[in-house]
């Protein structure tokens, strides 16, 4: 045997170790965990493993069948029938670690989705059914010449992420009992066209073969569907895109509340479309269900914001190696931590709505307000201020939150909103901003702007100005420019300056959003005014 072989096989035997011992790990935390409701998602959160999900998802991209020849198949292309139905002996192994969870399959033209069912709790008279599921299936379709019956499609990312996500949070929310039914689905055949959840949904409906109703059946209540696919390429930030329509943007909102509430630390972006096809939701959606995909990139082939193209997926090189499993982690500790607390809360006759206060003076000088408040709430919430939209700052363990909000001069009407996923409260309280200058007109014009054009300031005041700067900042917060205005020939109060979209070294900047600091000096006071500017190609 090579010393590479060796290697590689010294390499294979380690991951299985560390996914032997892993596996066991969370057995013996459960057993010392409180049953602190409130207190349950932060613990839940120190149970998700980095190196669990890797092992998982080697698993998963190894599919090694067990035996003698101990082979490594290392696809999972649905038209491999042995590498179907070893991947779905896997994962129903890995479902069975919980007692509690009550495993079937669903088989169709060759196809296989494996249900792992945790049923409500006996007393219950809830029919509403939650699901988390993640298609299995795997092909590498970008490689020329890719036979999908003898070709490598190991997938560890597309979407070996998604599974190994999926079995960890089943684990861990199968030892509590809830009032609604949870199920966890691996798909198959979603590369075929979503045949999978086709089938599931198929099912859910009552739709016969020929399309008519079957009366003998009834529609499931299925609530909301959290669909995991493609979640670790993404070495630049930690950022998860949230696909959803509207009727599904309550879901979206859920686990939005859930990453401020429990600072997980994700950049969270939401495409909201209607016709956003990519991955297993759709067939929920077309059967009337609410449903949500998090992914790394809807649109994975190319750049984006915080995001570089995947080169890898749907091609033999994608590996374990290409996988940011801090990022895998955090994506899975979202998921977890919303489905528990959306299964403990939301629909409980019992809950309490939240409530939130403000505390605000009735005049001010202050042109940029820290503003206070408390707020009381059992489960998972956020606040906005309006119309700043400013996010606002929590302190679970006090009850308290923070905000610095920009006023103009005159009254200010201040709008404080608890956000929670199925609504919201408010509190609406009014300043007075006192200043003996005041804005009688601000203009950024052109805006949008050109990147090759030229960009007028121009502000008015009802008192003299003495001096003007424009500073201009990028997304990121870096200054980029400083511009000094120019007073007008007949009128004092009446202020220029342009800016030809370039930065203090000369250079053209790139297109997108900046936010433009404009001050002014009046009677030796100091006046800001924030107005964001958008640049085109």
């Amino acid at each position: 045997m090579s010393r590479q072989l060796i290697y590689t096989f010294q390499v294979k035997i380690k991951k299985y170790a560390v996914l032997l011992t892993l596996l066991c790990l969370p057995l013996s935390v459960a057993a010392q965990e409180s049953n602190n409701v409130s207190q349950r998602g932060d613990v839940l959160l120190t149970l998700v493993h980095p190196d669990a999900l890797e092992a998982q998802v080697v698993a998963l991209q190894e599919n090694i069948v067990a035996g003698l020849s101990f082979q490594a198949l290392r696809t999972r292309s649905a038209h491999h029938r042995e590498a179907t139905k070893n991947a779905v002996r896997y994962i129903t192994s890995q479902f069975r670690r919980s007692a509690r969870l009550q495993v079937s399959e669903q088989v169709f033209g060759g196809i296989r989705n494996v249900v792992a069912t945790l049923p409500p709790r006996s007393n219950s008279t809830s029919k509403r059914i939650f699901i988390i599921c993640a298609h299995y299936d795997t092909q590498a379709i970008r490689d020329p010449n890719w036979n999908p019956l003898s070709s490598t499609a190991p997938g560890a990312n597309d979407n070996g992420t998604g599974v190994a996500a999926m079995l960890e949070i089943a684990f861990l929310l199968s030892r509590y009992e809830y009032d609604h039914e949870l199920r966890f689905v691996a798909l198959g055949g979603e590369e075929l066209g979503f045949l999978g959840s086709r089938q599931y949904v198929r099912n859910a409906s009552a739709i016969g073969i020929n399309g008519d109703t079957d009366t003998g059946l009834s529609r499931e209540k299925i609530i909301a569907v959290f669909n995991l696919d493609m979640l670790g390429f993404n070495w630049k930030s930690d950022l998860v895109e949230i696909v959803t329509n509207n009727d599904s943007s309550w879901i979206s909102r859920a686990l939005i509340i859930s990453n401020t509430w429990y600072d997980i630390g994700l950049k969270i972006r939401r495409a909201q479309d209607e016709f956003v096809d990519i991955s297993s939701h759709k067939p929920f959606w077309d059967g009337g269900y609410n449903a949500v995909t998090l992914t790394e990139s809807s649109t994975p082939w190319r750049d984006s914001q915080s995001y570089d193209a995947n080169p890898f997926y749907d091609t033999a090189a994608d590996t374990d190696d290409k996988v940011n499993f801090r990022l895998v982690r955090k994506v899975t500790q979202l998921v977890l931590v919303t489905v528990d607390n959306l299964l403990t809360d939301m629909f409980h006759p019992m809950r309490q709505i939240p409530q939130v206060t403000l505390e605000l003076p009735t005049t001010t000088k202050e042109s940029e307000l820290e503003i206070t408040g408390t707020f009381q709430s059992d489960f998972p919430i956020d606040i906005i201020v309006h119309p700043s939209q400013t996010e606002a700052v929590i302190d679970r363990e006090t009850q308290t939150y923070t905000a610095r909000v920009p006023l103009k001069p005159g009254e200010n009407i201040l709008n404080v909103v608890a956000r929670y996923p199925l609504g919201a409260v408010s509190v609406v309280k009014s300043t007075i901003l006192t200043q003996a200058f005041a804005w009688r007109d601000v203009v950024v014009f052109p805006n949008p702007a050109r990147a090759d054009g030229l960009t007028e300031f121009r502000v008015e005041g009802n008192a003299d100005i003495t001096e003007m700067r424009i500073a201009i900042y990028d997304a990121a917060g870096n200054l980029i420019k400083r511009i000094e205005g120019v007073a007008d020939r007949l009128d004092q109060t009446l202020w220029r300056t342009w800016w030809n979209q370039q930065t203090s070294y000369g250079l053209a900047v790139s297109p997108g959003i900046y936010m433009c600091h404009i001050s002014v000096v009046s009677k030796g006071e100091t006046y800001i005014y924030l107005e964001k500017l958008a640049i085109l190609r």
